[in-house]
Parts: structure tokens; sequence; C-alpha cells
């Protein structure tokens, strides 16, 4: 068992030591908790509606909505159409890739 505490000191430390536990676990709880509170503002911004996406060339990262639309149909139906549906998705991840180098 513990020993028990010899001096007010000690009982403060400890006092202050389950405080700041107790508010990391806070912190942790509040981080893991927002994609689940909100879950619209990860999406808004992969598909570039988000209030921080930048729309200028330099930041643009190639996802619009047809790039997304394209990389979930081969998401679910890629497997199917066997080696094309490899190499498609092959382009479609290396085209952001080209994209940068073009410009």
């Amino acid at each position: 068992m513990s020993l028990p505490l010899s001096s007010s000191s000690d009982l403060a430390m400890r006092k202050d030591l389950v405080r700041l536990r107790m508010e990391m676990n806070r912190q942790q709880i509040l981080y893991h908790s927002q994609p689940l509170a909100h879950p619209f503002r990860r999406l808004s911004g992969i598909v570039g509606m988000g209030s921080r996406h930048d729309h200028s060339d330099t930041h643009h990262s190639g996802k619009g909505p047809l790039m997304i639309a394209a990389t979930v149909a081969l998401a679910l139906f890629g497997k199917r159409l066997g080696k094309l549906g490899k190499l498609a998705r092959l382009g479609i991840t290396l085209y952001p890739l080209a994209r940068r180098l073009r410009h």
C-alpha cells in the first residue's frame, strides 16, 4: 500500500498532481470527441468548401469533387475491374504529384 502522507506539502503536491491528471484527461476527451461532435468539418476540408481552404493555385491539392467521386468509385468497384482498376487507382494516386510538377 502507499505510505501515509507526512506533511501538508506532500498532500498539496498530491492534490496538484491529481488536478493535472484530471485536466489532461479532460483535454484528451475533448480532443478525441471533436470528430464525433463535428463530422462535417473534416469532410468540408476535404471537398474544399472549408473556410481554411485557400483557392490559389499554389496551395490547391487537386482534390476536386470529380477527383473525390472517382476515388470513391474506385474504392468500391476497383477490385472488380482487375488490372484496369489497379492502373486507375495508381493514376489517381499520382495525379496530384503530376499536377504539381506541371505547374
